[in-house]
């Protein structure tokens, strides 16, 4: 096998072997057992334990040796000093990849330095494709139903992958997906890199037909050149959205605790990530945020942005946060002018943001979206205010219809016109392949409030965000992929 089929087997293992697995509620080798037989794995589990029998239903091995099937990834979770000879024997018995989770080594200075480079020796001999140490698991929802990681969590399967460099970062990014009904293909949380790095997962996910977009989280980078090689390769068939940490002196120590890693000039590497089509982002909301909208919406031709707006104030804020994002907040033509005209009430303000000035028609909202989608002026559209139909039936079904007020009637029509508008923003976006972004305070309490609309949209990866700020960014950055798609893809 070579480095991309071993790979491969990682995230679409037939069998796994948990060395470490445990009895004691609170350790990894517990959790880790725990976590890929609640997330419905569907391969064989070898839990390898010598001193009991059964764990969790499922019976044990007191060896790797012991176990009656092949094996294609073994996860280790023993002491630091007994990792290298594991692995070896891993070798020994022809699996092919493994992932050491156990910790204590170069984070910790030159003595586990020392004994990292055995435990990478001991792989690199074997002929294993190691992830780790240091790390906190893989996930690969589909086709294996695998979630073996520190963190309980669950996402869908889906199009989103994640490298990270922070065990911890990986979980978050994926609780975020799963909490907000966003699959993800892969997650791998590579800890220190002791073998397996982070270009090589780049190079992975290039042909990946499971991953359309890839999240990246690092603290440092071994070989520029490789990474410089993958990202460029990688960003011309499917975007890459990256953190950096170590930007300050204090997140360079930090780093250094944390992995053992050097982070180099922040500058230089920015300089990079321009140069590679790479993303980059500051937090892990503006990563889910800029994902998400990457998903669903068509990367825009150019920068000016149509807003739309239910009231004066969220459009003036609106334009202001595009034109802080390098936007343009473009003129309308003389001929889109006179197409609203003919659909807006005669009191609105003829210009972009188009403002309803707190109109109540609906359909003159929606009308306007689709007015703004055809003109050859706008390359991309922002709504503002989506979803207000179930607070307002929520507070009209609290009347007794005791003054023959059709309360029913209304409260039906409001909700089933949000979702009408969902489906119709949705089609606006295949028919026109120009971006819409939603901005709209109805997102916040959206579970709570059991607002379907709202909800159902993220089902279909469009985000509903909370600020104008959030909004302006997202589309920024697919306005900046675009441009640079043009600058380095040839003419079809």
């Amino acid at each position: 096998m070579d480095v991309n089929e071993k790979i491969d087997t990682l995230f679409n293992p037939k069998s796994i072997a948990i060395i470490g697995a445990s009895k004691t509620i609170g350790k990894w080798g517990f959790a880790f057992l725990l976590h890929l037989i609640k997330g419905g794995y569907k391969g064989e589990i070898y839990p390898v334990n010598p001193t009991v029998d059964e764990l969790l239903g499922i019976k044990t091995y007191k060896s790797l040796r012991e176990i009656p099937g092949p094996v294609d990834v073994a996860f280790v979770l023993i002491q630091p000093e007994q990792v290298s000879r594991a692995i070896a024997e891993c070798g020994e018995i022809g699996i092919p990849a493994c992932v050491v989770i156990t910790a204590g080594f170069k984070e910790l200075g030159p003595e586990g330095m020392k004994l990292e480079k055995t435990v990478a020796n001991a792989a690199r001999s074997a002929g294993i494709a190691m992830v780790g140490p240091n790390c906190a698991g893989i996930s690969s929802p589909h086709p294996m139903s695998l979630y073996c990681m520190m963190q309980p969590n669950f996402p869908p399967p889906g199009n989103i992958a994640i490298v990270s460099q922070s065990g911890n970062l990986a979980g978050s990014i994926q609780h975020m997906c799963w909490k907000q009904d966003i699959g993800i293909s892969r997650c791998v949380s590579v800890g220190n890199q002791a073998l397996l790095k982070t270009e090589d997962f780049l190079e992975y996910f290039i042909t990946d037909k499971q991953t359309h977009l890839v999240l990246a989280y690092i603290e440092s980078v071994s070989d520029g050149k490789r990474f410089m090689e993958m990202s460029r390769k990688l960003t011309q068939e499917k975007p890459l959205i990256l953190i950096k940490g170590g930007k300050s002196e204090v997140g360079v120590r930090a780093a250094k605790s944390h992995t053992g890693a050097i982070a180099g000039s922040d500058a230089a590497f920015d300089a990079i990530t321009k140069q590679c089509g790479i993303i980059r982002v500051d937090d892990v909301e503006d990563m889910f945020d800029t994902a998400v909208a990457f998903l669903s919406q068509p990367v825009p031709k150019g920068n000016r942005v149509g807003i739309v707006a239910n009231g004066g104030g969220w459009g003036v804020i609106t334009a202001d946060a595009c034109s802080n994002s390098g936007l343009n907040v473009a003129p309308l033509s003389e001929k889109t002018l006179q197409a609203l005209d003919n659909r807006l009430p005669p009191w609105w303000n003829r210009q972009n943001p188009v403002d309803m000035v707190a109109g109540m028609s609906r359909g003159a909202f929606f009308k306007a979206v689709e007015i703004l989608c055809k003109c050859d002026e706008i390359d991309s559209i922002i709504t503002l205010g989506f979803g207000y139909g179930k607070p307002f039936a929520d507070v009209i079904a609290s009347i007794t219809d005791g003054e023959n007020l059709n309360v029913t009637e209304y409260v039906k029509g409001a909700i089933d016109s949000d979702k009408r508008g969902m489906h119709f923003l949705l089609d606006m976006i295949k028919r026109y392949k120009k971006p819409i972004l939603l901005s709209s305070e109805y997102i916040i309490g959206a579970d709570r409030d059991k607002n379907e609309a709202v909800l159902d949209l993220r089902k279909k990866n469009v985000l509903i965000y909370p600020s104008s700020r959030r909004t302006a960014r997202v589309l920024a950055r697919l306005v900046r992929y675009g441009q640079y798609l043009q600058r380095t893809l040839p003419l079809s």
